[in-house]
């Protein structure tokens, strides 16, 4: 395809790679509290700590304002990248997406790499739910934001269905887990899972690490997460295709109204409490799965016109300035989260695993994410892409792209 090449750094969207670099921000805040250790500690050893209150207090912070919010924009995000692609290449559309489906392929075998060490990967399931994007690219705009809503309450709406069949009674299969730990498996005691991440073997390790994939993949299932992530790639895509990231992201409206409904059904959620992998389904759950998706969407749309505000001060656009190369190296920072976090942690590395308080795992996210902005605004002065962006466009167009800025 000799006049299809990757977007330059000239081409790209400055306030769409500071979102980027922003999501990134949280998404660790989400990812620590698993890889340290903190979501497998039994509670009768949590109890014990004396931090424990204050680590409780910031825990169901980071579940109001953090858990899936910075997940949403990052997947928004993905399909905003999908359209404005699209977009550039309207003409050569058949060139295009094969070569877009091979990029998509090659960020599937990244996430496949990446699952062997952290369970919690999200690429694998962005290049797969990647495909079904490129179905709708043809779809009028209203109907893409009818199609969006469709798969974002679909979960809720089969529950809805399940419920007269089902007269729950006694404990249901997330209760039956939910007070050894703040993260159980029905086949593991929270002792077991903790312990074979604090004194286990690299080889012990990896495969814990593949029960827990297994598990997260059988809880998509029973939470239908294939079709809510679905859902939100394809209002990222009616978004871009309403131009909503060039005007309406600024609006006082959208601003306020989505900080107030977004923080109420957030908090409203955390209060009543619920999980997405309750059955059989009960009408107390299924409500909190409304209010938890309407929270975490309308938190996104705070987040978005937060940072659009911000970037029309200078104060905001000097700070925000410095997480544009966060953002346009957001594939090798989000990859290098996890390997960080794994030598911080991990009993091969300096096996901190479960030995800290949830204040000072916030501290270690905050000193990530200060070297990240370092590094990536380092690297960027001397090159044109992120070492993972530059071997991920090499394989997709099938050629060795120059890494080096021409002033270096």
């Amino acid at each position: 395809m000799p006049n299809l090449t990757p977007t330059e750094p000239r081409q790209r969207i400055e306030i769409l790679d500071i979102l980027r670099g922003f999501a990134l921000l949280g998404i660790i805040f989400n990812n620590i509290l698993y890889l340290s250790g903190y979501s497998f500690i039994p509670f009768t050893e949590l109890r014990e700590t004396p931090t424990f209150q204050w680590d409780e207090k910031i825990y169901h912070l980071l579940e109001i304002i953090v858990s899936g919010k910075f997940y949403t924009l990052f997947s928004m995000l993905f399909a905003v990248g999908f359209f404005l692609q699209l977009s550039r290449n309207r003409d050569r559309t058949i060139d295009f997406l094969k070569i877009y489906r091979r990029r998509l392929f090659i960020l599937l075998l990244i996430g496949l790499i990446h699952i062997l060490i952290w369970f919690g990967d999200i690429l694998f399931l962005y290049a797969l739910i990647g495909y079904i994007l490129i179905l709708f690219r043809n779809t009028k705009t209203k109907n893409l934001f009818r199609w969006s809503l469709f798969f974002l309450f679909m979960p809720v709406l089969i529950d809805l269905a399940m419920l007269p069949f089902f007269h729950a009674s006694g404990t249901t299969i997330a209760e039956t887990y939910a007070s050894a730990a703040h993260t159980n498996y029905p086949d593991m005691t929270a002792g077991e899972v903790f312990d074979t991440f604090k004194f286990g073997s690299i080889k012990e390790i990896f495969f814990l690490n593949i029960h827990h994939t297994l598990w997260k993949w059988l809880s998509y299932l029973l939470s239908r997460r294939f079709l809510t992530v679905l859902g939100i790639f394809l209002l990222g895509y009616y978004l871009s295709a309403t131009g909503f990231f060039q005007d309406k992201s600024k609006s006082t409206r959208l601003f306020l109204s989505s900080l107030i409904i977004g923080l109420s059904a957030s908090i409203s959620a955390e209060v009543l409490g619920g999980s997405q992998l309750q059955f059989p389904p009960t009408l107390s759950n299924i409500f909190y799965k409304i209010l938890s998706l309407t929270g975490q969407i309308f938190l996104c749309f705070f987040y978005i016109t937060f940072i659009y505000k911000a970037a029309q001060t200078s104060i905001g656009k000097r700070l925000l300035n410095y997480l544009k190369p966060v953002g346009r190296t957001a594939l090798t920072n989000y990859i290098s989260q996890t390997i960080l976090l794994i030598i911080i942690f991990y009993n091969f590395g300096f096996n901190f695993f479960g030995e800290l308080s949830l204040i000072a795992i916030c501290g270690v996210a905050i000193s990530v994410i200060v070297f990240q902005i370092i590094v990536s605004n380092i690297w960027l002065k001397y090159f044109q892409f992120g070492p993972l962006e530059w071997v991920w466009r090499c394989l997709t167009y099938k050629k060795r792209l120059r890494i080096r800025n021409g002033n270096s």
